[in-house]
């Protein structure tokens, strides 16, 4: 989920020797033509283009933004055999894309889930609300009657960190955890180490 820490990891790899590919840039750039027509640009534009669950724009566009996804990770996993040392930054919702591509990325890499303990749900909700990024909802968002959009969001979100968690926790090879990641001492070096465990 936005907020793990998986922007600040891949930025560290390349400080490593690693090519670091952005799939948050690559969509940006494959929407760039629909967000000038509307004066945006960068990444929480595609958040405003997309729009929240109770907006309705909202399901139109994030279909759209999954195709894209999806082109974005196949269009990635057709070079990684030329490539030895890569970072792919995806985003949260690539457990969404199509589950043929989503198999070719986990056997062609190796995937790391960047563990978010539940004592650090409100944090990511209000990082999520002061940074707003791309989310693709899928079926846990839910409005109850009379409740406002706004009200639902923060309800719900807890709702979509618990559901990804279990679906995170299932393609990884690896689970680092988010605490020993934010320690003092954990330097990349670490973190590579693990990796190549």
């Amino acid at each position: 989920m936005s907020g793990s820490g998986k922007s600040y990891w891949s930025k560290q790899l390349v400080k490593s020797g690693f090519k670091r590919i952005c799939c948050d840039d690559l969509i940006e750039e494959k929407l760039s033509k629909d967000l000038k027509k509307l004066g945006f640009s960068g990444i929480a534009d595609v958040s405003r283009w997309m729009g929240q669950p109770y907006e309705s724009r909202s399901l139109h566009a994030s279909k759209q933004y999954l195709e894209l996804e999806n082109l974005v990770i196949d269009e990635i996993c057709s070079k990684l055999d030329r490539e030895k040392k890569v970072v792919i930054d995806t985003t949260g919702s690539v457990i969404y894309i199509n589950a043929l591509t989503l198999k070719k990325l986990t056997t062609l890499t190796k995937t790391i889930y960047l563990q978010v303990p539940s004592s650090a749900k409100k944090e990511m909700y209000d990082l999520y609300m002061k940074d707003l990024k791309p989310v693709i909802w899928g079926t846990s968002f839910n409005r109850k009657s009379g409740e406002s959009g706004p009200g639902a969001l923060k309800r719900c979100y807890p709702d979509l960190l618990e559901y990804r968690s279990n679906i995170y926790e299932k393609l990884a090879h690896i689970t680092m955890d988010y605490s020993k990641l934010r320690s003092r001492n954990f330097s990349v070096e670490k973190f590579i180490e693990i990796i190549n465990r």
